[in-house]
Order: C-alpha cells, then structure tokens, then sequence
C-alpha cells in the first residue's frame, strides 16, 4: 500500500487555520501556530499516520502497515514575515549513530513545505536518496576529535525536490518552486514572488471568511 494525500480529511482545518492566522497577522504575530504542532496535524491526517507517543523524534506510523515515516516541516516564511529562498530541511539537535541508524531504517522521509499554514508541497524522500548525507555525517563523527552528535545538520532544500516523490501540491505556490527551479536570483524570489503570493493568499482567505461567515 502505497501513501495517498486526501485533502478532503483537512479541508476544514485548512480553513480555520487562515483565519485565525489573518487575525495575528493584525497582531504581529508571524506564525500563529508553533513549534510544528499545526503542521504535523495536518501530515498524519493527510496521509492516515499516527504519531508514535513517547518516541523521541518525529516518527508516524502507518497502523495498516507498520511502516515509519520521518516526519518533517518546512516552513518557505521566517519568523520576520520574509519569504526564505531554499531554506535547509533540519534533522535533530544531536545527530548521532543512533539517530542516523534510526533514519536508515523509516520508509520514508514525509516531508511537508508550508507557507505560513498552507502546505504548499508535501514529498516522500526514500533513505537511501539521503544516504550520501548520512555517509558524511557519519564520517563527520568517526573522524572529528571529541565530536559525539552534530547539531541541527540540514538538507538542502533542492535535494527535496530533485529526489522526493511529490504527494502532494497546491498550485497556488507553484510560481515560487518554478523560480527555485530556475534559479532565479535570491532577491527576485524574495519580493516579486511573494508580492505575488500574499496577494493569492488575501482572496483566499476572504473566499474563507465568506464560506465560514466571520
């Protein structure tokens, strides 16, 4: 069995997330939900996972399968509001054997890209796509003195997209991994995009706040 993305399970939360993020946006406040909760939700629903309680780290579930699946966000805004270009999916604050012996052993990498609430592209990277980063990491740990875990050792942000199997897209965002992909400069993603994008995002969520009668 292989995953499947059904937006149907989380329409409703979708809605009510944007909402309340126009609502502390009026406040200053970036990022309603933190740290991840809100988008984790929204993977394990999605893709019919359970979070495994008292695991360290993010493990889902497949209950049907007894497959394990990484659990990763990503959020495309910063807490100043700026939209990031490529940013680094992070790992764990002390990667280690352990660790690493842990990701080799998952299904898969789930890997959700958000802007502010809404997942912009949810992907599926396989271990052994990651294998050449594991291989460093551990290198890293053989052979540097005194180095027992590596802190917050990131995956760039393309390897994501060129190796991940795609589950998931909203369209809507589309236009920002088309300049990613076109290398377009650093300083044409960060304005015109966005521009683009916070404006596709104010007539969605006045369609919202019309559907919910706020």
């Amino acid at each position: 069995m292989t995953l499947k993305a059904k937006k149907s399970e989380i329409c409703h939360l979708l809605d009510m997330a944007n909402v309340l993020q126009d609502e502390a946006t009026k406040n200053n406040i970036i990022h309603v939900f933190d740290d991840g909760g809100y988008r984790e939700l929204l993977l394990t629903k999605m893709f019919g996972l359970q979070k495994i309680a008292g695991r360290h780290g993010d493990d889902g579930i497949d209950i049907g399968t007894g497959k394990q699946y990484e659990l990763k966000t990503v959020n495309l805004i910063d807490t100043k509001g700026k939209l990031r270009h490529k940013p680094g999916i992070t790992t764990c604050h002390h990667v280690n054997h352990e660790i690493i012996k842990r990701y080799r052993a998952v299904s898969g990498f789930l890997i959700g890209i958000f802007y502010i609430n809404d997942p912009a592209r949810i992907y599926e990277v396989p271990p052994k796509a990651l294998e050449h980063h594991f291989k460093k990491w551990e290198s890293r740990l053989l052979n540097e003195e005194n180095l027992k875990h590596i802190n917050n050792p990131k995956i760039p942000f393309l390897d994501i997209i060129n190796e991940g199997i795609l589950h998931y897209q909203d369209e809507m965002y589309d236009v920002y991994f088309e300049a990613i992909q076109k290398s377009e400069r650093a300083s044409y993603v960060k304005n015109e995009v966005k521009k683009l994008l916070d404006e596709a995002r104010r007539k969605k969520i006045q369609e919202a706040k019309i559907d919910l009668k706020i």
